[in-house]
């Protein structure tokens, strides 16, 4: 049975839901790139006109489906941010995260086989904001990455790089921890002082060190009490 599409139609959410969870089982049965609309539509039980009138071409789907399903790695991106110190080893954990896991979930990479469509999709950009841009502000506040580049510069640059990561043949943490360190951290790191990679660095053993103390501290007086007991 398929289901007409009218702009007053009631079902015209339900359809639409429909239509996104049908993407997202057929993304995972094909290849990237091989999607048709037809069997998207197929799937949902519509028929392909209301799929194209409620959708739009499969770019338009291709994002709408990858941004539904970016939302739990950008929650373990940030988790995995939340437990590094220092702004480079927050974003360098998040690069080694999306390129190890983006691949494996169908509906993104799909989106990042159509590389510019993703890339320049302002959807994309606002979902990179939302996982990166905390990190991205600390660092230019720090002095630790460039402000002569414009904050959505940045942004999209480190969506390009974690495009190209997830695309590698090799896409181990080495590999991906190599390429970050030789061709990312150049690029948006401060220009001022002694670099703000360096810098970054220097606050993140700063701030592991005053930690080892505080617990070496602790132990001290722990067994102090124990003594005294």
């Amino acid at each position: 049975m398929t289901v007409d599409f009218r702009p007053d139609n009631p079902e015209e959410d339900f359809v639409r839901r429909r239509l996104i969870h049908a993407a997202e089982e057929v993304f995972a049965e094909t290849e990237p790139g091989a999607v048709q609309m037809e069997a998207i539509a197929k799937r949902a039980g519509v028929s392909r006109a209301t799929a194209f009138r409620r959708m739009g071409s499969i770019s338009e789907v291709v994002v709408q489906v990858a941004i539904r399903r970016a939302q739990r790695h950008i929650a373990a991106v940030q988790e995995l941010m939340a437990a590094q110190t220092g702004v480079f080893a927050k974003v360098e954990a998040a690069l080694i995260y999306t390129a190890r896991e983006l691949p494996t979930d169908a509906s993104i990479a799909a989106l990042i086989a159509q590389h510019s469509t993703g890339s320049n999709d302002p959807r994309v950009h606002e979902a990179a904001v939302g996982a990166m841009g905390p990190v991205v502000r600390e660092g230019q506040r720090n002095g630790e990455i460039r402000t002569d580049v414009p904050f959505d510069d940045l942004i999209d640059f480190l969506v390009e790089q974690t495009y190209l990561a997830a695309e590698g043949v090799d896409r181990s943490e080495a590999a991906v921890r190599k390429r970050f360190r030789q061709f990312v951290v150049p690029a948006i790191e401060a220009r001022d002082g002694h670099g703000g990679d360096i810098l970054s660095r220097a606050r993140e053993l700063r701030d592991t060190a005053a930690a080892t103390a505080a617990a070496a501290q602790s132990l001290v007086e722990q067994l102090e009490g124990r003594t005294r007991t």
